[in-house]
């Protein structure tokens, strides 16, 4: 937190035009630089890990810097997500990231859908006042930009990227099969009322809302978006340079929602950052490559690969071993979350990510050794 380049006036529309991927990737080159000097290590190899966008950063730095770790380790990183025009190649459309949330639900329970269809449109019809006071947020600009349900459904995203086999701060174990029995309660008995309580049950838990502590205000992430999207804050700027998703959810998902590059992405832009900056989609694979680097076009060496079934994000992952690529690596776990590989061990965890994190430590073992021979 410390790294602010220009303190408290770093997030201003002045300063944010040094935030690109680019540019963080060149200041890790510098850093390790830096550190091995500092510490006499400059012989020692260094290795990449990241998550999510750590794991983007991680498999870009090692195909642009090469020269700057000797292989890295890039979990739930979405880097395929922005290569729109190598989707349909890959079995990836405008719908997979929502599709893998419905998924989630799906298998959960049966009836779950049906159930959160009928507690978004409970919460919809619901008197503004009493919505406001049952999910203990500040006003009903906090619910959401396009309808009340909007942070109901903000929520709903969240919990498959953190469905982990253990409890986490105050999520339960497998908090989508959690929700679901709620919420399937609350279904069958009839009473909008109860999926109301039963929506702002599980939006406070997913966000963390305390109802004896302060309440809510309007948040960056919820915009009516599915994942992500534009924002005041510095994840929101770079959706309005090179990061926003297209990303649009089916009439049976958890929101109805339809991406439109202007709508979605220009006119929001244009109104936080005075038309200063226009998404661009298409930059990072332009500057870096998309699938062509899991694919083995781009020469890239040296690079485990993992992602979790349930996570939505794992749909951009790099998923299919390339037959003659032997020094990079691919890990698919049917139950992990959010790069749940990363995480610390912990005595819940499935037994295919313990063994996974075997296999990726022998495999970086591996690469060290062989550059401290070289």
């Amino acid at each position: 937190g410390e790294s602010l380049p220009f303190g408290e006036a770093s997030f201003t529309a002045e300063n944010l035009v040094y935030l690109t991927t680019e540019q963080v990737l060149e200041d890790y080159v510098e850093l390790v630089a830096s550190l091995k000097k500092s510490l006499g290590a400059e012989n020692c190899p260094v290795v990449a890990f990241g998550g999510s966008y750590g794991g983007t950063l991680t498999t870009l730095l090692r195909t642009a810097y090469p020269a700057t770790v000797v292989g890295g380790l890039a979990a739930s990183a979405p880097v395929g997500y922005y290569d729109v025009e190598g989707w349909e190649s890959h079995g990836v459309d405008t719908y997979t990231w929502s599709d893998i949330v419905t998924r989630d639900y799906a298998e959960a329970d049966p009836s779950c859908m049906d159930a959160i269809h009928a507690a978004s449109a409970a919460v919809n019809e619901a008197p503004t006042d009493e919505v406001v006071e049952a999910f203990h947020v500040c006003d009903a600009a906090a619910l959401g930009p396009s309808s009340q349900s909007d942070l109901f459904a903000y929520a709903l995203e969240s919990l498959p990227q953190l469905d982990y086999p253990y409890a986490v701060g105050g999520l339960p174990a497998w908090p989508v099969n959690a929700s679901c029995s709620v919420l399937v309660q609350a279904y069958a008995s009839g009473a909008s009322s109860s999926l109301v309580f039963a929506a702002a049950s599980i939006t406070k838990l997913a966000l963390d809302i305390d109802d004896s502590g302060a309440c809510l205000e309007a948040m960056e992430g919820p915009g009516g978006i599915p994942g992500d999207g534009p924002g005041p804050g510095n994840w929101g700027y770079q959706s309005c340079t090179e990061t926003l998703h297209e990303f649009s959810t089916r009439e049976d998902g958890v929101r109805n929602y339809t991406f439109d590059y202007v709508a979605s992405g220009v006119h929001p832009c244009n109104a936080l950052f005075n038309s200063t900056v226009t998404p661009d989609t298409a930059a990072l694979t332009r500057r870096f490559g998309g699938y062509k680097i899991g694919d083995g076009e781009a020469g890239v060496t040296n690079m485990i690969w993992s992602n979790g079934r349930l996570d939505p994000w794992s749909g951009g992952g790099f998923l299919t071993p390339v037959p003659d690529a032997t020094s990079n690596h691919w890990v698919l776990l049917d139950k992990g979350a959010h790069h749940l590989d990363l995480r610390g061990p912990h005595p819940d965890d499935p037994e295919e990510v313990t063994n996974a994190r075997a296999l990726e430590e022998e495999i970086i073992w591996g690469w060290i050794e062989a550059a401290s021979r070289s």
